[in-house]
């Protein structure tokens, strides 16, 4: 099928059902750029501070810097049965150099650094996106089902936007969590402590060719099903309607 290039201004939304076993109940994951879709842009982001906020380490959100949506070229909201936003991540520009990740502001003066420039440079020919702001309400009885289907994004995110490369950084632990959907933890790359000395920031890599050797048969063939069906939703524009699945009854909240 034909793959889309996401802009902040062209990338189209599309939904993906499903069933979370934890309930048994429907949600929704939305692809979106910020422009399309102001509503969902800042409830998602307005859940991320929350999240953020939580736990702790709203220093690393920056979020009145991320608020206008123009650093973002297309997010993914997971909505619960009710309509609530329960989880999401976003994803920057394709970068043109290493200089415009943020990685180099959580790496600054750490002996990291130099490491850190030199694995993007060596993948920028292929193309790199970064994700960044991602986070599952922990209180929500679907937040298992919500992080095992973040972490199978990669795929689709990379096809939409016509790269090779996919990165992320976060606490080695969150990141862990992650491999099941084919990241890979850089080694060469020494943690950093972000945003501040009670976590170990690292970096984690996703390879487009090598999604298949880093993810189990069950996982690839979720994350091709489950990348085709957002992608196929999003060639056929349509507004985002926000459904109580438990009721059924239309309307935005």
């Amino acid at each position: 099928m034909n793959k889309m290039t996401a802009t902040h201004d062209v990338v189209r939304t599309g939904t993906l059902q499903g069933v979370a076993p934890e309930t048994g109940t429907e949600y929704s994951v939305i692809v979106a750029s910020p422009r399309r879709e102001p509503d969902l842009w800042h409830e998602y982001l307005g859940g991320a501070d929350e999240s953020y906020n939580r736990h702790g380490c709203a220093a690393a959100l920056d979020y009145d810097e991320v608020a206008g949506g123009t650093g973002t070229a297309m997010f993914f909201a997971v909505l619960d049965h009710d309509g609530k936003v329960v989880g999401g991540l976003r994803v920057q520009p394709r970068l043109a150099a290493a200089a415009q990740t943020h990685a180099l502001v959580e790496w600054a003066g750490q002996p990291g650094q130099v490491q850190l420039v030199n694995a993007i440079e060596e993948r920028l020919q292929g193309g790199i996106v970064e994700v960044k702001t991602a986070w599952v309400d922990e209180r929500s009885p679907i937040a298992g089902t919500v992080a095992g289907q973040l972490s199978r994004l990669g795929l689709v995110i990379m096809e939409l936007s016509g790269v090779d490369h996919m990165m992320a950084t976060a606490a080695d632990h969150v990141l862990r969590r992650w491999q099941s959907g084919g990241g890979r933890l850089d080694e060469s790359v020494p943690f950093t402590p972000f945003p501040d000395e009670r976590y170990r920031t690292r970096l984690m890599w996703w390879d487009r060719a090598r999604l298949t050797e880093h993810t189990t048969a069950e996982t690839w063939r979720r994350m091709r099903s489950e990348a085709d069906a957002l992608q196929s939703a999003s060639l056929v524009q349509r507004p985002v309607v926000r459904l109580s699945m438990s009721t059924k009854s239309a309307g935005r909240r």
